[in-house]
């Protein structure tokens, strides 16, 4: 019974190793004068784009941080927030299998940065003006791929940006209220909202700082207050791209 216990531990190791060594990821950092710092990744699957994910630093806030306070849908033609035109795009590559995307339909922004951003990913640019970005991952069977962006600026950490793609190629991030944690939230509070907590969070204490309970959920006190959600994959991909 025990070798047999480990035969299938075994198993589903290699098959975790398996899922795992399917993805790849190429990163970018693209420093805009007039529009900030875009960091781009490039997620593949077996040789083929699986997802994309751009989000962009402005005075030390990103786009998806600031999702609909940014303010653009009440003066777009399209009434769409630049989260949603910058989504549209990234799934505009994805689905085409390229990074070759010159006609949106979903956007009316101006894209050549954006184009340029995702061309730096699949160049591996990662240093721009004084900023330098190294990228981290860590896999969850259950969960999927996590992603941290850690951006440098001279050396010492600016930024902590958290990526996460799911088994279906969706971005957790961009699906906002609609992930639904918020509704059985005990802090009341959606999945990026607590992933935008934690990106601060870690940003400021590091991740020596961060202790787990037995089921990888955090302890610390002040961490707490402003997520609630399973962190040892997330520190495990900050602790990745910090590394190298």
């Amino acid at each position: 019974m025990k070798r047999i216990i480990l035969l299938c531990s075994a198993l589903v190791l290699n098959l975790s190793y398996a899922e795992e060594s399917a993805y790849s990821v190429k990163s970018g950092l693209l420093f805009s004068q007039q529009w900030g710092l875009y960091v781009t990744n490039i997620v593949e699957r077996d040789g083929k784009i699986f997802g994309v994910s751009i989000d962009r630093i402005s005075d030390g806030k990103s786009i998806k941080e600031l999702h609909d306070a940014y303010g653009l849908k009440k003066i777009s033609s399209i009434e769409k927030e630049l989260w949603e035109q910058f989504a549209f795009y990234e799934k505009s590559v994805t689905s085409g299998n390229s990074t070759d995307v010159d006609v949106l339909t979903g956007a009316t922004i101006n894209v050549s940065e954006l184009a340029e951003s995702v061309s730096n990913a699949e160049k591996g640019i990662v240093k721009s003006n004084c900023y330098e970005l190294k990228t981290g991952t860590a896999y969850n069977p259950a969960w999927g791929l996590y992603i941290a962006n850690v951006i440098y600026d001279d050396d010492k950490i600016y930024k902590i940006l958290i990526e996460h793609f799911d088994k279906n190629g969706e971005n957790s991030k961009e699906k906002y209220d609609n992930y639904g944690l918020k509704q059985i939230s005990s802090i009341q509070k959606d999945w990026w909202q607590q992933i935008g907590f934690y990106e601060e969070w870690i940003t400021q204490h590091g991740v020596d700082s961060v202790s787990y309970d037995k089921n990888g959920m955090p302890e610390n006190v002040d961490m707490l207050t402003g997520a609630t959600i399973g962190v040892a994959d997330l520190t495990a991909a900050v602790a990745n791209a910090i590394s190298k």
